[in-house]
């Protein structure tokens, strides 16, 4: 298992709007975010923020300053958080980022990084118990406007 685990704002929003940030505790502890994801996840206001930035009070999210993280030229195509949170992967050896742009996907590929994604997520969740029905969820955050459908679900199932 990965010794710390870095997370990009995509999936944790996703996981606010199912009210699931507690199962990234359940599954690897704390989790890092960096400032600039931070910014990006609590950039509108509403209950999905609220969620995020109880996480972050309650310490299941721990926010890394942006003057901590090492920064590399990274292509001018990714967010700011894209870019703080592969820097922060690359910092720490072992480290498993969690992404889903596909963008950063890459890059963070190119970089060696191990990653997953938000669907990944959810089918370890689910079978280790913590989540009744991935199905649900990548249905529930897709219906809400996040680029996740159930095709990726049932390949990695098949794996």
């Amino acid at each position: 298992m990965a010794q710390v685990v870095i997370a990009d704002a995509g999936p944790l929003l996703a996981l606010a709007k199912l009210d699931g940030l507690h199962l990234l505790e359940k599954l690897f502890g704390t989790v890092l975010i960096p400032e600039a994801v931070q910014r990006e996840c609590l950039a509108k206001s509403g209950e999905d923020s609220e969620r995020i930035q109880q996480a972050i009070d309650s310490q299941q999210l721990h926010v890394i300053p942006s003057d901590a993280i090492s920064s590399m030229v990274l292509p001018r195509s990714l967010g700011d958080g894209e870019k703080e949170a592969i820097c922060l992967a690359i910092q720490h050896e072992h480290s498993l980022l969690i992404v889903d742009d596909q963008l950063a996907r890459r890059q963070a590929a190119k970089l060696g990084l191990t990653f997953i994604g938000l669907v990944r997520l959810l089918a370890i969740a689910e079978q280790q118990g913590l989540l009744d029905s991935a199905e649900q969820a990548v249905e529930t955050v897709r219906l809400a406007g996040y680029r996740v459908s159930l095709k990726i679900l049932r390949q990695i199932r098949d794996e």
